[in-house]
Formats: structure tokens, sequence, C-alpha cells
């Protein structure tokens, strides 16, 4: 015990965030300073995810959680409960001053009615505008959960906030050749770089489920229509359909994770696919 020394020994303050690229915001951040726990592990689905007893045990260590924000599907089922349970924990919500995509969606009221409503798109990390922005709020909460060490985050995002702008000038000079360009993508998960790089994203899904036959048939037309020439499947979702897709168009599927740690790599490479 002699040799162990005072910080390897104490247990580290842990603050818990939803999907991976948040992860690699906040550990960029936080440093040594805190542990980054990831909720929604690599490879899941963060609409339909269920956390298991340990990573409840997990998330009950935290002081706090970083929220994605929006209607992320994990986030909408879960939150509530994590707050009840957690009441001293505190809640920040990484996407807050960022201007929110709204989507339609569809859900079965009484008697078996359906009815429409519009909820915020949560995919904001998906464009480096929006990610400067959540690093800053993240910083933020890091400093008020620990003041002592305000400057030590305040360097470390700005460090970081140095690499999004790099990756945001690498993401606009290829991207602004290909303003008006069409793709589609099975999950509408790029949503925010469409609209902020002046490109048009064409969904192939259906309210989170495969689309009938019909349906599929309108989408295939209105992507011909559009031009499309790349098609996005992320790898948590079942192939079948976008490649059905893609035939018709005779269009190429590339995979894509939007949900990868390497936040910086991934928009990079996704850029590339569009413009090429």
């Amino acid at each position: 015990m002699t040799s162990c020394s005072t910080d390897s020994c104490n247990e580290r303050r842990v603050v818990s965030v939803t999907i991976m690229p948040q992860k690699y915001l906040a550990e960029q951040i936080a440093g040594n300073r805190f542990d980054i726990n990831c909720v929604v592990p690599p490879n899941s689905n963060p609409e339909a995810f269920d956390p298991t007893p340990m990573q409840f045990v997990e998330i009950d260590r935290s002081e706090a959680y970083l929220c994605v924000g929006g209607m992320l599907g994990f986030e909408v089922t879960w939150m509530e409960r994590i707050a009840r349970n957690n009441p001293d924990m505190k809640i920040y919500d990484t996407s807050r001053g960022i201007d929110m995509l709204t989507s339609t969606h569809c859900h079965e009221h009484n008697k078996g009615e359906m009815h429409e409503c519009n909820v915020l798109d949560p995919h904001t990390w998906s464009s480096p505008r929006n990610v400067r922005i959540m690093a800053y709020n993240i910083c933020r909460a890091l400093t008020e959960l620990d003041n002592e060490y305000a400057d030590y985050y305040k360097e470390n995002c700005d460090r970081l906030v140095q690499r999004i702008d790099s990756v945001e000038a690498v993401v606009s000079s290829l991207l602004e050749p290909c303003r008006g360009t069409a793709f589609a993508i099975y999950h509408p998960s790029l949503s925010y770089l469409a609209r902020d790089y002046g490109l048009s994203q064409l969904c192939i899904e259906d309210m989170g489920k495969e689309n009938s036959v019909l349906a599929l048939r309108n989408r295939v037309d209105e992507a011909q229509n559009s031009g499309v020439k790349v098609v996005f499947i992320q790898q948590e979702f079942n192939p079948r359909q976008v490649e059905t897709f893609a035939r018709e168009l005779d269009a190429e599927v590339i995979t894509i994770n939007p949900l990868n740690y390497d936040w910086a790599a991934e928009i990079i490479n996704i850029a590339h696919a569009i413009a090429r």
C-alpha cells in the first residue's frame, strides 16, 4: 500500500453519457479528473437499447449524466427512471443551444387511432458545428462539478475545439462542391450534417420500421428523381432492405458508424463518401 499513490488508490469520480461520440468529447475535456461511463455500448442501437442491471450500477455511481438531448430512444425510455433512482445526480443536456431540427413522429393513440407529433431530432453530433457546441456544454458541466479545476477543463476544451475546427475545415472543403447533392440512408442520423452543408438526406426506414413494398417503391422513385448515387446503412441495422433499394438505383451501399468513438475520423469518412 505504501507504493500506491493517492490518485491511483482513490476511485475517480464518474460521469455517464449515452453514446460513444459523447464519451470521446467528455474524455478529451475531463482528462484524468473523471471516468466517463458510456451506457450504450459499441454496435448497439441507442434507439432501442435496454441497460443491464450492471449498467444501472455504473449509472448509479455517477454524479452527473450528460444527455444527448432531443428524442433519442434510449433517453426517452429510460432518463425519467434514471433521474428518479438518482435524485442527487445532476443531468445536463449536451445539445443545449443547438438549433434543433424537428421531424414528424407517429404513435398509436387510444382506440387504435394514429397521432402525429413533431419531435426533436437527436442526431446532433453528425455536424462539426454542433459538436463544437456540445464540447462547450460538456466543459461547463465538468467545471460546475469540479470548479477547482476550471482552468484545466478550459485548456482541454480549447484543444478539443481546435481539433473540431480542423475537422470542420476538411468536411467543408469536401462538401462545398456537393451542395444540393442527395444521399439516402436507412435511419436518418445525418440530418444535421445535411442541413449545415446544403445536402439532401432521404430516409429509407418508416418511423423506425422497414417499409412496405409500395412505400419502398415510392422511396426508390424519389431517390431516382433526386439523383441519389450513395446509400448509407448503419452497422446496427439489418441491411436487407437497403440492398434492395440500392439495386433499384444502381447505387453504392456504404456501411457507416455515426456512433463511432473516433467521431472525427468517421465524419470525415462520411464526407469523403458523399463527395466522391
